[in-house]
Formats: C-alpha cells, sequence, structure tokens
C-alpha cells in the first residue's frame, strides 16, 4: 500500500530513491531499538539448525548451497516469465515512455507498485538464505548501504538484464570479499569509484557491452559471408 501511494502520487527518480533509503534508515534505527527481540545492533545470532537440520556442519552447508542455488534459477526464471507476459511488456513501457502509458488508460502506479512488491519478495528470500549461510543477521544488513550494493549489483550486470543482475552481484560480491580481506579501509572506495565508472561508461553495465561485442561480431560474420558469396 506505502509503495502504490507513493507512485500514486508520480514520485520517481531521485526522490523515490530518497523516500526508500529514508526507509532503510528508519528500519534499521526500530531494529536496532527494539534490543529485547531483534538482539539490537548484534542482530539475531548463532544459526545452527533449520527444520530440526545443521546448518554449520559441512553436509548442512552443502545441501544449502544447493538449495540456494535451486532458488536462485526459480527466482530468475520467475523474473523472466513476468517480463515474457504482458504485465511485464506494460512494465518496459512504463520505463521507457510512461506518460503514454498512462494516457492508454492503465494505472501506472498499480504496475510500478507490483514490481516494487516482487522485488522486496525476492529480496527477503535472498536475505533469509543469507542469514542461514552466514548464521546472523544484523541491522547494518538492512541500512542504507545495503541497499546501495544492490543497486550497484544491478549497474554493474546491467539494469535490463535479468542474467546480467545475477553475475554483476557475483562479481562484485566477490570483489568485495577479495579487496575488504586485504584492504579493509578500501572497500568503500572501490564500491563508489565502480559505481561512478559505471554509470559514466556503461550505462547498460557488462549485459550490455556483451551485447554489443556480440552483434559486432555477428555482424562481421555476416559481412565476411556476403564478400564470400560475392566473390563466388
Amino acid at each position: 500500500m506505502l509503495s502504490y501511494a507513493v507512485f500514486r502520487k508520480r514520485v520517481s527518480g531521485v526522490y523515490f530513491a530518497i523516500i526508500t533509503l529514508a526507509l532503510a534508515l528508519t528500519m534499521t534505527v526500530l531494529l536496532v531499538g527494539q534490543q529485547g527481540y531483534t538482539g539490537g545492533a548484534n542482530g539475531i545470532t548463532d544459526f545452527k539448525t533449520l527444520a530440526g537440520m545443521s546448518i554449520i556442519s559441512d553436509d548442512g552447508k552443502r545441501v544449502l548451497y544447493f538449495v540456494q542455488v535451486l532458488v536462485l534459477f526459480a527466482v530468475m526464471g520467475m523474473a523472466m516469465a513476468i517480463i515474457r507476459s504482458r504485465v511485464g511488456k506494460i512494465l518496459i513501457a512504463i520505463r521507457d515512455r510512461e506518460d503514454r502509458v498512462r494516457f492508454s488508460g492503465y494505472d501506472t502506479a498499480l504496475f510500478k507498485a507490483f514490481a516494487f512488491t516482487v522485488g522486496a519478495l525476492f529480496a527477503s528470500i535472498g536475505g533469509a538464505l543469507y542469514s542461514m549461510q552466514v548464521g546472523l543477521i544484523t541491522p547494518t544488513l538492512v541500512g542504507a548501504v545495503a541497499s546501495i550494493e544492490l543497486v550497484i549489483y544491478v549497474a554493474v550486470g546491467g539494469r535490463m538484464s535479468i542474467i546480467g543482475a545475477v553475475y554483476g552481484a557475483l562479481l562484485v560480491g566477490w570483489a568485495k570479499s577479495m579487496i575488504s580481506e586485504n584492504f579493509p579501509t578500501m572497500w568503500l572506495f572501490f564500491i563508489g569509484g565502480l559505481f561512478i565508472v559505471i554509470t559514466m561508461f556503461l550505462p547498460s553495465g557488462l549485459a550490455g557491452l556483451f551485447g554489443k561485442l556480440g552483434n559486432k561480431s555477428t555482424d562481421g560474420a555476416q559481412r565476411a559471408s556476403g564478400a564470400n558469396e560475392g566473390s563466388r
């Protein structure tokens, strides 16, 4: 309901980003304040079992890994199915020219609220799996930094590609682990610089870059084939 009310007022762009970040900070303060239920700044720790199964043993971690992979593919399939459906086509049209879609009689706020809700659902699934993987959940993982990291995952991989968002998350997550381990104070500078570089030079992300390279190779192959046919 909150997202629908915001979109109904036609809040978008930077202002919508400010609202979502403010909500994330509000939730962080709320979680820290409810120490009796959430553990305060330390969060909820010591996740060891799930449905009676140990998740800290080697076998448990292996099972959890395959469960996470299956859930990832299921979420990707659901996202692709939504994009290919009529609803997805309307969402793409809203992304490109929202005013025309609105003038065609569609309630664009309802469709945007639907996309926002689905994104929140996918994020909650990922958060639950992450908590089981690392064994804890803290308020810092709900704050502004985590929200910005998610945006960078999508920006690096490609905001118009489902698969691109996945390997963007994998690439940035791997870089975060490597840099934070070797240069703990440099990670935030790296992530900020990476976002600036991607925004300036690769607005479509790595997926857009790979798509351009693929198109060039296809065009080159077609030209070569045409030249061969002409010589014959």
